[in-house]
């Protein structure tokens, strides 16, 4: 029986921005601009994901992209009712700095996919947080003009409420 050139190569993956290298089975993007990148092509694609049931991951770079989607759902769904920039801010500094979950925990909606790479929990948890991080600045340049919510920010949090694969933050 022959390979596929998905099973040859574990790096294949949907997402444009790819990287080989790997934190508990996620793509790890180490320079500021591939986390960026990512993270823009993930909140391209939210609006058409979010109508999706399940998603045929390729690779740890599809894994990222998963997490990202369903964090982008839950931030959204945080700021539903803020109409002022600053407050958004203020609650997505305070979700980007909180801990990631450990990948025992049932709490973790990744814990299926995440795989033991050998990576400390601390290079993983810094790696996440700096996703929201950069995600959060993102979704706000996205969504707010002036200070104020854009009026394209309520297709967004509408798209927010439904789950992406059954799975949220």
């Amino acid at each position: 029986m022959q390979q596929t050139e998905i099973q040859k190569d574990q790096s294949v993956c949907h997402a444009k921005t790819r990287t080989d290298k790997t934190v508990f089975g996620l793509g790890f993007y180490e320079s500021t601009e591939d986390k960026q990148a990512i993270v823009k092509e993930s909140l391209d694609y939210f609006r058409f994901m979010t109508l999706m049931k399940n998603y045929n991951f390729e690779g740890p770079c599809d894994k990222v992209l998963i997490y990202l989607w369903i964090v982008t759902a839950y931030l959204l769904r945080e700021i539903e009712k803020v109409e002022d920039q600053a407050a958004a801010e203020k609650i997505f500094k305070k979700i980007s700095e909180e801990a990631a979950p450990r990948k025992e925990d049932k709490k973790n909606f990744l814990g299926g996919l995440l795989a033991d790479d050998g990576a400390s929990f601390d290079k993983y948890n810094k790696y996440l947080q700096s996703l929201k991080q950069i995600l959060s600045q993102q979704i706000i340049e996205r969504l707010f003009e002036g200070g104020k919510k854009r009026f394209e920010a309520k297709f967004w949090i509408g798209l927010s409420k439904k789950k992406f694969m059954g799975l949220s933050y």
